[in-house]
């Protein structure tokens, strides 16, 4: 049976080999920033949806609006007495540098009017609005990096 080879010229690389898992785990770095800019995206998504739903209620009586708290994974974890587990080895890892999961909560701070709701428009205008900004900074560093790694794969031409 004959070894599978990557790679053509001087470049070749035995599967198996010790070489050859060294460039698997190389492979497998290049995309190891992307994982916290995208738990920061899947982070301000939830929260504009969150966000969104306290506008839709502003006339809704009784309604306190909600927000999100970012936090921690091991913070998160220790909070619950839980720790979440890969169950399977093709499931994305819990954890990891960067990796966050948000706490919803209730925002009375804006004061109750006389129906009991406490959504301010204006207050929340402003969130989304922030959150927004936010989410755009973070789509484009992930665009700028994704765009530096097919310029290295196209080899420089563009």
């Amino acid at each position: 049976m004959r070894a599978r080879v990557l790679g053509c010229g001087r470049g070749r690389v035995r599967l198996g080999t010790p070489r050859a898992l060294g460039l698997a785990v190389a492979v497998a770095d290049l995309f190891g920033f992307v994982q916290p800019l995208r738990a920061s995206l899947d982070y301000h998504l939830e929260r504009h949806n969150i966000l969104t739903t306290n506008v839709a209620h502003v006339d809704t009586p009784g309604y306190i609006p909600r927000d999100l708290a970012r936090v921690d994974q091991p913070a998160f974890a220790s909070e619950l007495q839980v720790a979440i587990e890969k169950t399977q080895p093709g499931h994305l890892t819990a954890h990891g540098p960067g990796a966050s999961t948000g706490r919803v909560f209730e925002d009375p701070t804006a004061g109750a009017g006389s129906d009991k709701n406490s959504v301010s428009l204006d207050r929340e205008a402003a969130k989304v609005a922030a959150n927004h900004v936010r989410y755009d900074v973070v789509s484009t560093l992930v665009t700028a990096e994704l765009a530096q790694l097919a310029f290295a794969a196209s080899d420089g031409k563009g």
